[in-house]
């Protein structure tokens, strides 16, 4: 960790060179010329945030909104799942020694951060913005209706003035007094570093030994049968210990910090009004640790991790150091680092069970989703290769030429290979939800049954299949795109492809079942039955676009009400299985 905070600012602005120079050389763009500079760093951006958000749907390759008539958005990123777009403007200053003293503009942050007002207007976007703005755009006001959270970020390779840092601060309050799902942030040089290093420390080990002082006079000690601290600490106590470990402090922690929305804005509004009394109104903090040890008043704890606060933590790192303002904290000693069964999985469990939500990292140490990770490291298949699965937040991602599967795209595919394509964009939330209302059984399970042990050909139907077919529809969609760039709309509709590649695999194995796995895995099987399944599908997504884009009926959204609609699936359904009836098997 001490490497990355060490990271000067010509490091940085070295790493940043080369990082930009070689999406250039990547995408044969020239690095000297200005624009293919910029256009890098808007996809190094797109990467970066790609990366550091896990629920990110959006690939860097389509969030790039087409240089002129972008109406000052260069990336759009949607994650569907936490219902969040982000909207951002990005400018890389230049490349040499002076490239980072370089000032930002004032006019020209102001009219990015108050686009919030024209995004709004549908007519506005028709008239002003590129295809694909519109595209993206058009979409705008319908997710304010469906309470996506908007924001807008500017980032720049340039120096902001404390001046246009208080520009910011004033629209994030009048987004805020209006009662609005909007945020602004603004990263210039020095905050693009520090968002740098902060991304960097959530792949790094959890701490080996963590020290702080508390006072002598606030504490309580639990000798059995765990050993157990309470006490309260003033904020910056807290506030040090963020700074000197960050994300690392919560690799076991089920969600990390989410923002200065809902009940995090309450958190800071009321350490700020209330400094006095919020110890009385908050839960606190609890951790875990290994080895406990309390001399005097100086706390040492091995493998020290933070299970429950992350929103405290998060909401607290910007408020001024007060003397009134105190945290209650409980240690508690564990035999273990494991988190998979037994004290530190049922504190975890039982100090993140206040959220209305399961997410999905809650679920990833399940048998089911251990046992996936065993079955997919012992098979491969064509266009992906070994698949690397992703099922925890802070897996590491393979760069050696492995699939990288996240849990949650698992369980998007899965559940619109085998059940409905509509509410994997609309409702994503209840894959990983158990209970009432939730669908994790039939994400993860087998006829609704979660398997703890899965046979080969279980494993191979149910999982590595769909995750192959998926692949294939992307590389599809972009070789279409590539030929039209008016057809990007159908990579929206994948998951559709997905649910219907099903469908026509289901009309050709009703007498025999020739048609699985095994055949599909050899590329030139594999492009006899894709290359009839994807033409048939495609034309009957394109013919239904077409005919309710010349409608207008979709003032807000034309193309995610079509993704979300039951009506227009059945209908696409009835068209694509109609066209069936005259081919056979094509394997």
């Amino acid at each position: 960790m001490a490497m990355y905070n060490a990271l000067s600012v010509n490091d940085f602005k070295n790493k940043l060179r080369e990082e930009v120079e070689k999406i250039c050389k990547n995408q044969n763009k020239n690095f000297d010329n200005e624009k293919s500079r910029g256009e890098a760093f808007s996809y190094w951006v797109s990467e970066f945030y790609k990366r550091n958000n896990r629920y990110i749907d959006t690939e860097p390759d389509e969030s790039l909104l087409g240089g002129s008539s972008d109406l000052l958005c260069d990336i759009y990123l949607e994650d569907e799942t936490n219902k969040k777009i982000w909207l951002i403007q990005t400018e890389y200053t230049g490349i040499g020694k002076k490239s980072s003293n370089q000032h930002i503009k004032e006019d020209k942050v102001i009219n990015f951060f108050q686009n919030h007002s024209n995004l709004k207007n549908r007519d506005w976007i028709k008239k002003n913005g590129n295809k694909i703005v519109k595209e993206k755009l058009l979409d705008y006001g319908n997710y304010l209706k469906d309470n996506f959270e908007i924001k807008f970020v500017f980032i720049s390779t340039g120096l902001a003035s404390d001046r246009i840092k208080d520009q910011k601060d004033k629209y994030n309050k009048q987004y805020q007094k209006e009662g609005l799902e909007v945020s602004c942030e603004l990263y210039d040089f020095s905050g693009l570093k520090e968002l740098y290093i902060e991304s960097l420390s959530i792949e790094q080990t959890i701490p080996e030994l963590v020290e702080f002082e508390v006072p002598e006079d606030k504490l309580f000690v639990k000798e059995k049968p765990k050993y157990s601290i309470i006490t309260c600490v003033k904020v910056n106590t807290i506030k040090n210990l963020y700074k000197k470990y960050q994300d690392r402090l919560f690799s076991y922690n089920i969600r990390t910090y989410l923002g200065e929305k809902g009940i995090n804005r309450q958190i800071l509004e009321t350490a700020e009004t209330e400094p006095e009394n919020f110890f009385y109104y908050n839960n606190g903090i609890a951790a875990v640790c290994t080895q406990l040890e309390l001399k005097k008043n100086k706390i040492s704890a091995k493998k020290f991790q933070i299970i429950n606060g992350a929103q405290t933590i998060g909401s607290l790192r910007s408020v001024d150091n007060d003397s009134n303002l105190e945290i209650l904290i409980r240690i508690t000693e564990t035999a273990s680092t494991s988190t998979e069964k037994g004290m530190n999985e049922k504190v975890i469990r039982f100090n993140n069970t206040q959220n209305k939500i399961t997410l999905s990292d809650f679920r990833s140490n399940d048998p089911i989703q251990l046992e996936l990770s065993k079955k997919f490291n012992e098979h491969k298949a064509i266009l992906i290769n070994k698949v690397n699965y992703l099922r925890k937040r802070g897996d590491k991602i393979s760069r050696s030429g492995d699939y990288n599967l996240k849990l949650e795209d698992l369980a998007k595919i899965k559940y619109a290979y085998f059940h409905n394509p509509c509410h994997v964009i609309s409702n994503a939330k209840d894959l990983w939800k158990v209970g009432e209302n939730g669908l994790y059984n039939d994400a993860f399970g087998i006829d609704g049954e979660i398997k703890e042990i899965l046979t080969e050909d279980q494993f191979l139907s149910n999982f590595l299949l769909p995750v192959l077919l998926y692949e294939n529809i992307i590389r599809n969609c972009e070789e279409y795109i590539k030929k039209k760039q008016d057809l990007r709309y159908l990579k929206r509709f994948r998951y559709h492809f997905l649910y219907f590649y099903r469908e026509i695999i289901a009309h050709f194995n009703e007498k025999t079942n020739e048609i699985n796995f095994k055949k599909l895995n050899n590329e030139d099987k594999l492009k006899k039955f894709t290359n009839l399944a994807f033409e048939k599908i495609s034309d009957a997504i394109i013919d239904l676009y077409i005919d309710e884009e010349d409608k207008d009926l979709y003032k807000n959204a034309p193309i995610r009400d079509l993704t979300i609609s039951k009506d227009h699936l059945e209908r696409l359904k009835k068209k694509i299985l109609s066209k069936l009836v005259k081919f056979s098997n094509p394997l």
